[in-house]
C-alpha cells in the first residue's frame, strides 16, 4: 500500500503530469508537420484554372421593311450576331494539351442554325491560340496549350442569337464561367465589325 501511495502517477491530476503532456504532444507534432507539408506540396503543385466567358451582340441594327439581305459566303442570315468566346487561365501553371482527357476538346455550343469563325488573338500574343473549329454549332477548341496568365478570344459569326451551353473534359483543371463582359463598342469593337463586315457577301 506504501509503494502505491508513493507512486508518481497517483500523486494527482493526470493531466498535470508529464507523462500525458509528452504523449498528448506527439498527434499535434504529427497535425503541424502534416499541415506543413500539404502546404509546402500546394505551393510547389497549385492547382490549374480556367475561367470561360461568352457575349453576343447584333452586327446590325434590324430593319422591319424587309429591305437589307446579309449572306455571308452565300448563305442568308436572317439576324447575324457577333460573339465573343474568351478563354482565360489565371493560374501559375500551363494547361498542357495533354490535360484534354482523350483528346476531347472544349465545347461552346451555341443553339443557332449558322456559325462561322472569323478570327482569334493570344494575349500575350507569344503564345498561340489552341485550334478551333466550327462543328454544326458548335465552337470546338483545342486540344491545345493555355499558358499561365494568358486570355484567349475567339469571334464568330452567327445567325439569331445564340445561348450558351459549354462543357469540357479537362482533367485536373477547375474551370468556372467569369462574368460576360460587354463587347467594347472602341478601338476593338471597330475592328470586329470589320472583319465580319468583309466576310459578308
Amino acid at each position: 500500500m506504501d509503494a502505491l501511495t508513493a507512486s508518481p502517477l497517483a500523486s494527482g491530476p493526470f493531466y498535470l503530469t508529464e507523462v500525458f503532456w509528452t504523449a498528448a504532444g506527439v498527434p499535434a507534432a504529427v497535425l503541424v508537420g502534416c499541415g506543413a507539408i500539404w502546404a509546402a506540396f500546394r505551393a510547389s503543385h497549385p492547382k490549374r484554372r480556367l475561367t470561360y466567358a461568352v457575349a453576343h451582340s447584333r452586327l446590325v441594327r434590324r430593319r422591319s421593311d424587309g429591305g437589307l439581305e446579309i449572306r455571308c459566303n452565300g448563305t442568308l442570315l436572317a439576324d447575324p450576331h457577333l460573339v465573343t468566346v474568351v478563354l482565360t487561365n489565371p493560374g501559375r501553371r500551363d494547361i498542357a494539351s495533354s490535360a484534354f482527357d482523350r483528346g476531347e476538346p472544349f465545347r461552346v455550343s451555341l443553339g443557332v442554325p449558322y456559325a462561322e469563325i472569323l478570327g482569334s488573338e493570344s494575349l500575350p500574343s507569344a503564345d498561340l491560340a489552341p485550334p478551333a473549329r466550327i462543328h454544326g454549332a458548335e465552337l470546338r477548341i483545342g486540344p491545345g496549350r493555355i499558358g499561365s496568365g494568358t486570355t484567349i478570344t475567339y469571334q464568330l459569326l452567327v445567325d439569331k442569337a445564340p445561348s450558351y451551353t459549354c462543357e469540357h473534359s479537362l482533367l485536373d483543371v477547375r474551370v468556372r464561367s467569369a462574368p460576360a463582359l460587354p463587347l467594347q463598342r472602341g478601338r476593338t469593337g471597330s475592328r470586329s465589325s470589320q472583319r465580319a463586315r468583309s466576310s459578308i457577301s
